[in-house]
């Protein structure tokens, strides 16, 4: 019989990934089950064009461009949140900590457009009700599942979602600006340095039963 452990614990975020190549036929597989994953809309859905998919390779010039408009977005939230809570940022109830990540990524770019092989940008048109986040969790969960039981790691990208109020980035894909919610994951095979640990502890369940 599987244990927690065993259904849980592959699905941990990776972070560092091998430089084995994916097979094209395996990443589609990937992507296909993300696109089977349910709408969140009370009504059946029959519009097949809400979702897209956009595959970028690292180490690519347009890779390079989609991580500057990463930035280039996170930098100007970093500026909204700083000039939002203003003093109250840094305090312990404050964002400061959030804030400095968003900062380190603005001076050193994104560790994952250097690690992972693959960047999978998912966008999702919006519509009423305005569901497309629930939507787009989604689509990262079946797609998160397909890819470990081939054998793959994931992890979501840092302030992906800044994207979706990019103009460049809409422009980048050919899509309209404006009407499109925005999430996206790192994919690659995990490095080999990274073992399993077979007495790893199972993770802590909080569950109330009503």
């Amino acid at each position: 019989m599987m244990s927690v452990h065993d259904t849980c614990h592959p699905c941990y975020p990776v972070h560092v990934f091998s430089q084995r190549i994916i097979p094209e036929e395996i990443l589609l597989e990937v992507i296909r089950a993300g696109s089977c994953a349910p709408y969140p809309y009370p009504e059946p859905v029959h519009h097949t064009h809400l979702r897209k998919f956009f595959v970028f390779r690292t180490g690519t010039s347009v890779c390079e461009t989609l991580e500057q408009i990463l930035k280039r977005a996170i930098e100007t939230s970093c500026d909204e949140l700083i000039s939002f809570f203003g003093w109250r940022a840094y305090t312990p109830e404050g964002p400061g900590s959030y804030i400095q990540l968003l900062k380190n990524f603005e001076t050193t770019g994104i560790p994952s457009f250097r690690s992972a092989p693959w960047i999978i940008i998912i966008t999702e048109e919006r519509r009423f009700p305005p569901v497309e986040q629930e939507s787009l969790a989604f689509v990262v969960s079946h797609l998160w599942m397909a890819a470990v039981t081939r054998g793959l790691g994931v992890h979501l990208l840092p302030g992906i979602s800044y994207l979706s109020r990019r103009s460049e980035f809409f422009t980048l894909v050919n899509l309209p600006p404006g009407k499109y919610a925005v999430t996206g994951v790192a994919v690659g095979y995990p490095h080999e340095s990274l073992e399993e640990k077979e007495n790893a502890p199972d993770p802590y369940l909080d569950v109330s039963w009503l």
